[in-house]
């Protein structure tokens, strides 16, 4: 005779409640079938992907740094929410022939180390920077780079270091207070929106979606890799974008820009290029409230150029590449 289930043996227990408390059961053996699969799964990708530069002791945490080309100055590329070297590599190939030029991974993202104490803020990625590349050895004169959140983190680091800084390009930047004046004008894009974003990235299920995406049921992650990293990088990038640690750094960077951060920090008459994405069917960006920020970051300069990449969606160095090595060119020279 068979054994009773676990449900089935519980006095009192009704039918509806016995299949609820299997379904739950069941749900929590899928979530740690899952979990298991996916920490197999990144520690296989850590094997398999070693990383491309250099990782740099910052104190306790190490950093990945991938540099080529000689200077001065220094080009240095800051990221936007989440993302790492390898969406970069082919901007940074094509600028190295002309002088030195970096790109950087924040605390916990691609091959940087986590942080494991205290609360992620913009201040706490600027301070970062600085230690890089001191820890490095990449002295000033700096031309910064900072694509979206990368602006902002850009424009801390130059307000506390500005003596370092000859250069600065804005590419698609947050604002620091756009998610207020965002929300305010009745925006998608404002704090709640990312607190939304987030939320769902959190609750996906990694472990089922790497079974997905190993059984060639999401093509779309694919394209996306192509999209971001060299022919040589794709498979890394592919794994990247499946890991743990992306996700948990995505989330903690979108919520950082839920809540207003301040005022952008007056920038004198630092060269300045400000590049925004016009593209025309660009879902939210070409709207008046995201080009008036825009003009706002062009204007913290006296010395500025503003630029409209027509062709160019939020990626703009994805989308028209060489408008982003030519603004950085344009810098380099008046660096000079």
């Amino acid at each position: 005779m068979a054994s009773a289930s676990l449900s089935d043996s519980v006095p009192g227990v009704t039918p509806g409640k016995r299949l609820a408390l299997r379904g739950m059961i069941f749900a929590a053996a899928l979530g740690a079938t899952s979990a298991a699969y996916q920490q197999i799964g990144e520690a296989r990708d850590r094997r398999r992907f070693p990383p491309p530069g250099r990782l740099i002791d910052i104190g306790g945490r190490r950093l990945h740094l991938f540099e080529a080309g000689v200077g001065p100055p220094t080009v240095v590329i800051i990221p936007a929410v989440g993302d790492g070297v390898l969406l970069w590599l082919s901007v940074l190939r094509e600028l190295a022939t002309e002088t030195r030029v970096c790109v950087y991974e924040r605390s916990g993202i691609g091959w940087s180390d986590s942080r494991r104490h205290g609360r992620r803020t913009v201040d706490g990625m600027a301070d970062d920077l600085h230690t890089l590349l001191d820890a490095a050895e990449i002295k000033p004169p700096y031309v910064l780079a900072g694509h979206s959140f990368g602006g902002i983190v850009a424009r801390r680091f130059t307000a506390r270091r500005s003596d370092g800084v000859c250069g600065l390009l804005l590419i698609d930047s947050s604002h620091e207070d756009q998610a207020r004046r965002l929300r305010e004008e009745g925006w998608r894009e404002g704090s709640l929106s990312n607190v939304q974003r987030a939320l769902r990235r959190q609750a996906r299920v990694l472990g089922a979606r790497r079974l997905a995406a190993a059984l060639g049921l999401l093509r779309h992650l694919d394209t996306e890799a192509e999209r971001e990293a060299p022919a040589d990088f794709v498979a890394a990038s592919r794994a990247d974008i499946l890991s743990t640690r992306r996700r948990r750094v995505v989330v903690r960077e979108l919520l950082i820009l839920a809540r207003p951060l301040g005022q952008p920090p007056d920038l004198g008459a630092l060269p300045l290029t400000v590049i925004t994405s016009a593209e025309p069917d660009h879902r939210w960006r070409a709207r008046p409230a995201w080009v008036r920020l825009q003009a706002e970051l062009a204007a913290l300069s006296s010395d500025s150029r503003h630029v409209y990449a027509s062709r160019a969606g939020h990626y703009v160095h994805l989308d028209e590449p060489e408008l982003v090595v030519q603004a950085v060119r344009d810098l380099v020279n008046r660096c000079h």
